[in-house]
Parts: C-alpha cells; structure tokens; sequence
C-alpha cells in the first residue's frame, strides 16, 4: 500500500491552445416559460447561498468511441442540444424564478490543439482529464447551461482525440449526465438520426408538480423527511475531545481488491454495488463512532417513474436515510441498505421551501443544528446490471494478492459543514472512494485512512462468504469511541458535556452557569442565574439556540433552571437554591 498526495498516473504530458470556435446552429420544437420545478428550486436556492461552490459547474468528458471530426462533434452537440430543453434554459429571477427555454439558437464548440507529436486512442484519458480541467478552471459565459469542448490532433487534420462539457448545476444532475453521455455517443455515431420520442421535459415536470397527485406526494415525502430528522445527530462523527482547526481534507481509497470484493459480494446478493459499499462504510462508522444505526443525508435517485427515464434536469434532491447496523450479517446489512436507500430515495422529490420551515421547527424542539443536506454519501457510479455476475471467475486468494497495489492519497479541501462524508467515484476495475473531513482538527487525516482501510478489509472478508455480525468488529480492527461520564448520548447525539457548557457559557454571560450531565433524572441540565436579559427558560433557550452555529459538536441543554444567585461551588448540584423557573425552554 502507497500514501502519498494526490497525483495522476504518469501520463504523456498535455498541453491544450484554443485555437477556434465553431458555432453551431440548434432548433428544438418549441421555445416556453415557466415555473421552475421543485429540483430546480432547491438548487437554485442553494446555488444562490454558494456562487462559487466546486459544483456549481459539473465538469466531465463525453464519450468519443470512434474517429470523427470536430464537425461530426457539431452536428451531435446541434441534436443533443435540440433534444433535450435543458440546455436552451435560461433562469430568470424573481418572486419566485421563472426558468426560458429558448427554441433555437448558438453554441460554440470550443477547439483545442494538442501539442506536436502523434496522438491516437491511447492518449484519450489523459487529454480528457486536461480538457475537464481547462474547462474547469477557464472564465464561465455568462448564463448558458452548457459549454463543449474538443481536442484535435494536429498532426491529423481536426481529428477528434477527447471531448468535454461543462454543464450548470441547475440544467443537470448526475443521473442526467449518465443519459446526456449515452444521448451523445448514439447521436455521433448517426449525426442524422434523431433519437426516438420526445422526452419529459423540465416544463412539463413542474407542471405535473402542480397537480393535486404530486402535490400529496411531496407533502408525504415532507412526512417521511420529519421522522427521520428527529433522529438525525447533530454530529455523526468526531474524535472524543477534538478542537477545531478550520481546515479541510479529503483521503481517497483507490482499491482493486476492494472492486474485486464487491463484485464477488454482488454476485451473490443480487445487490447493488454502491450499497454494498454503503453497508461496509455504516457498519465502520458505526463502530468507531458507537451507534447502533446510522441516520444521514444522501443524494436521492428518485427516477422510478417511466417519464423521468430519460429526463434531462435537475430531479435530484436529498433525503435522509436510517440504517440499522446491530444484529444484521453482512449480507443482510447490504440488502437492508439497499432497500433503505431506495426508500430515502422515493421521499426525494419535496418543496424545500417547506422542509426548511419543518426543519427550524425540529432544530428548536431538539435544541441542536441539523446538519446541512449535502449528502453524507454520494454515489457518482451508474449502477449497471448487465453482466453483473459475468467474469466473477477470479479467486478470493487474488483479492488477497491485489491489496499490495492499494493506494491512499491525500488532498486539501474547501472548507465543508459536515464532519465526514463520503463519495464514490468509481468502482469497476478499481474502487476509488473518497473520504472528507470538513474540520481536520475534529476528524485528522489518520482518522481518514483509517476508516477507509477498514471499509476495504470489510469488502475484502465479505468477499470470502457472509460475515456475520460478531465477527465484524474484529475485521474492522477500530475501537469505539469511548463513552465516559462527561460524553454521553442524548436525543441520538453523543455530545461532550463540556461542550455544553462553551455553549452556555458563550450564551448566557455574565450569568454564572454549570451543565450537569443529569440532575433528577433528567439529562444535560443547565443552572445559571438570572440576569437582566435572561430570567426564563424560553429566553435562556433562544440564547443558545443563536450562537449553536459556533460549537459544531455541541446540542443545547435539555433543561434550564434558573436562580437568584449561584453557590461558592457551582459544581455541586446540591448547592444550588430552588430555582425563580425551571423548563426546557421549548415552545
């Protein structure tokens, strides 16, 4: 196994230099206007909080299959565009935004030369991911949904070597790059045929939104999201008396014996594999961070209806989804997640405008911060399941051979809300998984590695055969975090009692205060005195409900009484007078 920074494979260095840009004419049936869809909305309106987020623009390669002409790339790019409204959608702001779908107009495809030398076939992967990154990295155009990038060989006329599309956020989700890609290699392969049928467009996705039907079926997706968010921690994952530091990283497991692993696990549980690795990952956080389920947000794939097959938008939005690790073998886990993220999934299509009402609601009865809805997993892998069992001839002893070429590499991050989270970038061939800390102070690039090589010795022994569940923490080799009285577990949170009391102390000054982990049988009691700006519950609450964004592992108190004046040792809860008013603060 190899550590080290993030690097790429050695590769034939890539030099790119705009050399042109042809336009290209595109007709689609019909211009309109409307409102936006629910999908639209929620992008739009964490777009608006985060201008200059990594994924604001999604960046990939298209797939170039053949030799063809940076004009056979015109003609697919005019069709593509025709066929799907998304790319022709501009957004217009206002109360609420309205989103323009233009019938027809011009796109540029930008040309890139290569530098001297011959090119060919070999070299696609490393010009693509140059070309991913010079769109990346150079000036967006103003508010079209999509730029198109080639890269020609100039030794060979305007021979296609890799193509490349920035895409807005809000015209696509992931699952609509997977059909955009798919659209444009059938339609470069036959520039002439246009691709059967019309699909489901965005204006006719917010129209059907505004039926009675789909209306009830958003409000019980706000149903199903208030129960989960009840039990939801504040922080699902942070070393025992960590401190903040204000920086971010990410670790990525690249793993063949781990892909290999799956695909053996798959085979025989006829589950998907990015719920395979879902199931490793819960049942090590789970152990590490000493909880017997898991609850946390994740990307939704809500596709189930026939017309959002092939839709081309932003459908995606996030949900919450409850995992039950105790008990359950590793096959059973792997079902269970599975059927767990499929139902998250179908609760996925809701106004956010009202969730975000429900959420401040349950923020204020649980007294904590629920975490953003960035999901803490998120797959970037198709699921495909043609040929899913076929070349599973391999031997477990060749996984075990494999873990040598294991790789751990490192890179820094923006910084991010969530403690950990999770993405999945690949997982055929080698599986490449990233872990993120959003505060590396709270959860330490060790930690990282840690976790990740857990989940592959996990994947690695399921490989063998079923592994049920006393075996497990042996196999994933980490210790729980240790409870102690001062760390305890209250409404679905562990939380350090001190933490508590930098909360009260930052709220509630000059009034002298001390958090009792429990006081008649209640936890996380609060006594302090009463001051001029604080004499009930309900505004001690308030105080510390406001500040709570500062103490990212810590919850409020459970119970707040409040006395004329404090003893010589506030830290005996017998000293302390009757108290003027005692409550939890909650309305």
């Amino acid at each position: 196994m190899s550590t080290g920074t993030e690097t790429s494979q050695r590769r034939r260095p890539v030099r790119l230099t705009p050399i042109r840009s042809i336009p290209v004419d595109f007709a689609g049936e019909r211009a309109g206007e409307g409102p936006l869809t629910m999908g639209q909305l929620d992008l739009y309106d964490w777009l608006s909080k985060n201008p200059d987020h990594l994924y604001v623009i999604l960046c990939v390669e298209l797939p170039v299959l053949a030799v063809v002409s940076a004009g056979d790339v015109a003609e697919a790019t005019a069709a593509l565009i025709a066929r799907h409204e998304s790319l022709r959608t501009t957004y217009v702001p206002g109360e609420p935004p309205r989103q323009r779908v233009a019938a027809a107009g011009v796109q540029l495809l930008e040309v890139c030369s290569l530098g001297e030398g011959r090119w060919g076939p070999q070299d696609r992967p490393a010009v693509a991911e140059a070309l991913v990154r010079w769109l990346r990295e150079s000036p967006r155009p103003g508010p079209r949904p999509v730029r198109m990038a080639v890269a020609i060989a100039p030794d060979a006329g305007d021979r296609v070597i890799a193509c490349a599309a920035a895409f807005t956020h809000l015209a696509v989700d992931n699952d609509s790059i997977e059909i955009l890609k798919r659209d444009f290699a059938g339609l470069l392969g036959d520039p002439a045929r246009r691709l059967a049928g019309r699909p489901h467009q965005p204006l006719d996705q917010a129209e059907l939104e505004a039926t009675p039907a789909e209306r009830r079926r958003a409000d019980a997706a706000l149903d199903y999201l208030r129960e989960q968010s009840r039990r939801i921690p504040r922080c699902l994952y942070a070393l025992p008396s960590a401190r903040t530091s204000g920086e971010s990283l990410a670790v990525e497991l690249s793993s063949v014996a781990a892909a290999m692993a799956v695909r053996r696990v798959a085979a025989r549980t006829r589950t998907s594999r990015s719920s395979i690795v879902l199931a490793a990952i819960c049942a090590v956080v789970a152990r590490r961070a000493s909880y017997r389920e898991l609850v946390f947000p994740l990307s939704s794939s809500n596709r189930f209806e026939r017309h959002l097959v092939n839709y081309v938008g932003s459908l995606a939005q996030s949900s919450i989804a409850t995992v039950e690790i105790a008990g359950r073998s590793f096959d059973e886990l792997a079902g269970h997640t599975w059927t767990t993220v499929i139902e998250a999934s179908r609760n996925g299509r809701y106004d956010m405008a009202k969730l975000a009402a429900m959420d401040k609601l349950t923020e204020h009865e649980r007294g904590l911060r629920l975490p953003p809805h960035d999901p803490w997993f998120n797959s970037l892998v198709p699921e495909s399941w043609s040929g899913l069992t076929a070349g599973v001839g391999f031997q477990p002893e060749e996984i075990e051979v494999a873990l040598a070429r294991t790789e751990l590499r490192w890179r820094p991050l923006p910084v991010s809300a969530l403690p950990i989270r999770f993405r999945l970038n690949q997982i055929d061939g080698c599986l490449r998984l990233d872990m993120w800390s959003g505060d590396a102070g709270l959860v330490p690039r060790a930690e990282l590695e840690s976790v990740l090589l857990a989940v592959e010795r996990l994947l690695v022994a399921a490989a063998h055969g079923d592994v049920v569940s006393g075996r497990m923490p042996g196999l994933i080799g980490l210790e729980p975090f240790a409870g102690t009285p001062r760390r305890i577990l209250v409404d679905h949170c562990w939380v350090d009692v001190t933490d508590v009391q930098h909360l009260v102390d930052d709220a509630l000054a000059p009034a002298v205060t001390h958090v009792f982990a429990s006081a008649g049988a209640r936890p996380l009691v609060a006594h302090l005195t009463a001051t001029d700006a604080v004499h009930t519950p309900e505004q001690a609450h308030a105080r510390c409900m406001a500040v709570l964004a500062h103490h990212p592992t810590a919850i409020t108190p459970r119970h707040y009484a409040i006395c004329r004046t404090a003893p010589s040792d506030p830290a005996d809860p017998t000293a302390w007078a009757a108290p003027l008013a005692t409550g939890t603060g909650r309305a």
